[in-house]
């Protein structure tokens, strides 16, 4: 009997073991960081593609380059053979700033390129929404690679509120 019980702890030993690597991939490390997620809403009257137009001139005003789209609404209406609501995301890159950027921390490519998303909620309502990364992490940047990540943030913020009224 001591021996069915000293098999049984070093089987539940092993497969407690097991069950914890299981858990932990090797290899893998994370690191937490502090985000925002900032959002305005369309306004009445501005229909989803003059948002959409809106971002895209403005993007161009400041430079930033349209390096893709996912209209995200056309694959769930392809899945689910359903309509839904309208939801893109668009993502615009300055290269350069990008360059400096993973130069000074390589984990910034976490943040690139950069999403400015369009959706339309169950309610009808529209909304310009994008994840922007806290201060403390821009300001801990280099002051010239700082600099430009604060130009491309403020950016963002722009097109968001030109794509929120229709502003070309």
């Amino acid at each position: 009997m001591k021996k069915l019980h000293a098999l049984l702890a070093i089987l539940v030993l092993a497969v407690t073991q097991l069950a914890s690597a299981a858990e932990k991939p090797q290899g893998i490390s994370y690191t937490n960081v502090k985000l925002q997620i900032a959002r305005i809403q369309v306004q009445d009257g501005i229909s989803f593609d003059d948002a959409v137009e809106s971002l895209k001139l403005r993007a161009n005003q400041h430079n930033l380059k349209f390096v893709g789209g996912n209209p995200i609404y056309k694959e769930i209406e392809a899945l689910t053979g359903k309509p839904t609501k309208r939801m893109e995301i668009f993502n615009f890159c300055d290269g350069l700033t990008a360059n400096k950027m993973l130069t000074a921390d390589p984990m910034m490519i976490a943040f690139m390129p950069c999403r400015i998303a369009i959706l339309e909620d169950k309610d009808g309502k529209r909304w310009v929404i994008s994840m922007m990364m806290d201060l403390k992490l821009i300001k801990a940047l280099p002051a010239d690679t700082r600099q430009s990540a604060e130009r491309v943030m403020a950016a963002m913020k722009d097109m968001m509120v030109a794509a929120s009224k229709g502003d070309l």
